[in-house]
């Protein structure tokens, strides 16, 4: 009879904590809002990218695949559920769109191959071959320190199958190539009113009386 009891006891138990699972806590609104919009990462790579595309392109940020695609024609109804799923659960990094229309014209993902966590450490073969059977140019770039908006603009531009003109070289110094003032003339001596003749110097003396009046200067 204890043990029945016991059975009864221990079952309950089990009940009242399977239900508690289930059980609502009483707020439907159990959320609290984000530090940011971006993480830091994001947000310093659209910054960049805006800035590197400047007026060419409208810059969207998290765009669901289903957002830029639709299904053909035809489909069965098998094959839309299916690929709509698909669809819908597929964000993009970053859309670039025409300013005017809002057409699409590339799709940028950022990529993470330190971490398996982080963005889309893995190409997504629904993504590549989805975006690839619409037209859409995709690019993938990985995340690292050091890019400037010079080479976001380059990489895109190469994808769209465009050229950027190269900026001309910066030099932080100018490189002495010879004498910044014209080398003195040697003048004939004189004595009395005559001009006494001056032997002529061989190249290597001039060369050495020129790096000395440089190094003087």
């Amino acid at each position: 009879m204890e043990f029945v009891l016991l059975l009864i006891l221990l079952l309950v138990i089990v009940v009242a904590m399977v239900a508690s699972r289930f059980i609502d806590s009483g707020n439907p609104f159990p959320v609290q809002k984000k530090n940011s919009l971006f993480s830091p990462v994001e947000r310093s790579f659209m910054q960049l990218l805006e800035k590197a595309v400047a007026n060419d392109y409208k810059v969207m940020n998290r765009v669901k695949l289903a957002d830029i695609m639709e299904l053909k024609n035809g489909t069965s109804d098998k094959t839309r559920a299916s690929t709509m799923l698909k669809l819908n659960t597929k964000y993009l990094d970053f859309v670039l769109c025409d300013p005017q229309d809002f057409s699409v014209i590339a799709v940028l993902d950022l990529v993470n191959n330190s971490s398996k966590e982080g963005h889309k450490a893995v190409p997504d073969w629904f993504v590549n071959g989805a975006l690839d059977a619409a037209g859409v140019p995709y690019l993938r770039m990985k995340i690292k320190a050091g890019y400037t908006a010079a080479d976001i603009q380059a990489a895109i531009a190469a994808r769209l199958g465009k050229t950027v003109a190269k900026p001309e070289p910066m030099f932080k110094g100018l490189v002495k190539k010879g004498p910044t003032r014209p080398v003195r003339s040697l003048k004939p001596a004189t004595t009395g009113g005559n001009t006494l003749p001056v032997p002529a110097l061989s190249h290597s003396q001039i060369k050495a009386q020129q790096t000395a009046l440089i190094q003087a200067s």
